[in-house]
């Protein structure tokens, strides 16, 4: 996978902003507020990994109505063009085809993002973590989203009841429990069998990236099961997840909302066994992050015998020579682009294309 070419104006403060990148590294650098992260945040758009921004109005330049992106891509089987006309009704196109799913283009174009924003993985909640896994997995089984926005529909439905229903009917919640199960089971299943993938990939890199100083152990928290399903669906796992439902029922009707499933469940990281969120440093936090989306793009590259896109915004900075030199190898193959703020280019970018960024235009260095 890799991007031809990319344009974008009127997203931020980006103006016409246009560059061909080379294969390997594109080194993207410039002062603060130049408009280094918008670009990398622009071309990371069209990989579904930050959705909700796509609807954002804030994302438009102050005194625009509209932001035009433009991303030429191509993989081993053919060469593509996605546009996105952000205003106050996005148009998507793929192959100047207008398409009502957005998800077309992220099920086309693969890229893995890692940004200062990213460590919120680890030190934000529970909603972060599962968008995260999500994520990531829908880049695997493109399938994967319509689970989840069935299950949300469910949930909603359940929860209305639960709130609006003057008598504790268990009778009504009936068909919205079978419901919730069946979808439920479905996606815990797909997600724990992408984290048991996922740990040993990222403990090797996490090992190389920290210099060996402790283990790092990545587990899916279930609120249903305590168990790792099998990869097969099961009339079983089917009827525990009901019989978990109708335990916490009563407390449901009380709170008004479902306590437990897939919407709660959790991804917990923990270094030499104790949480990474509560007892690691800011220096191992980061770690664990550069560590997770390394492994995400090397399990892509495994499953699908592609490599993805590699986009690392404000990374390489805080790490000495030999770190850049690894991280740099690891994803060997991939396209990436950087961006740091230093004019001296390190060592490790000595053969990359250099871009220039100066209030919000791109200028080959």
């Amino acid at each position: 996978m890799r991007i031809d070419e990319f344009f974008a104006d009127g997203y931020k403060n980006l103006r016409n902003a246009k560059i061909c990148p080379c294969d390997r590294v594109n080194l993207i650098y410039g002062q603060n507020a130049q408009g280094k992260t918008n670009l990398l945040e622009a071309i990371g758009l069209f990989s579904g990994e930050d959705r909700f921004h796509l609807k954002s109005a804030k994302k438009i330049a102050f005194g625009r109505d509209v932001a035009n992106l433009r991303l030429k891509f191509s993989d081993l089987e053919r060469e593509q063009t996605a546009r996105a006309i952000l205003s106050q009704k996005n148009q998507f196109f793929l192959n100047e085809v207008p398409i009502k799913r957005v998800s077309e283009i992220y099920e086309n174009f693969n890229a893995v993002c890692f940004s200062p924003a990213s460590l919120s993985i680890i030190q934000g909640d529970s909603r972060i973590r599962r968008k995260f896994l999500d994520d990531a997995i829908a880049k695997l089984k493109p399938g994967y989203l319509k689970y989840c926005k069935q299950y949300e529909k469910i949930l909603a439905h359940r929860n209305f009841l639960l709130k609006s229903s003057g008598l504790k009917s268990f009778k009504t919640l009936e068909v919205w429990n079978e419901k919730m199960a069946q979808v439920g089971t479905i996606i815990t299943m797909i997600r724990q069998d992408y984290v048991e993938k996922m740990s040993k990939v990222l403990a090797s890199l996490y090992q190389e990236i920290s210099g060996g100083r402790e283990p790092l152990e990545i587990k899916y928290e279930s609120t249903v099961f305590d168990r790792k399903l099998k990869n097969i669906y099961s009339e079983d796992d089917f009827r525990e997840y009901i019989e978990k439902l109708e335990l916490f029922q009563s407390a449901d009707f009380d709170m008004g909302h479902t306590k437990i499933g897939i919407h709660r469940d959790d991804l917990a990281f923990k270094l030499g066994g104790l949480g990474a969120r509560e007892y690691g440093s800011q220096g191992q936090q980061r770690s664990c992050v550069i560590a997770l989306k390394l492994a995400q793009a090397k399990l892509f590259e495994l499953i699908c015998r592609r490599n993805p896109v590699i986009l690392l915004d404000d990374v390489m900075s805080e790490l000495d020579v030999d770190r850049q030199a690894y991280i740099l190898n690891q994803i060997q193959g991939s396209q990436i682009f950087i961006t740091c703020c230093e004019t001296l280019i390190p060592r490790s970018f000595k053969n990359a294309k250099i871009y220039k960024m100066e209030d919000g235009k791109v200028y080959v260095y």
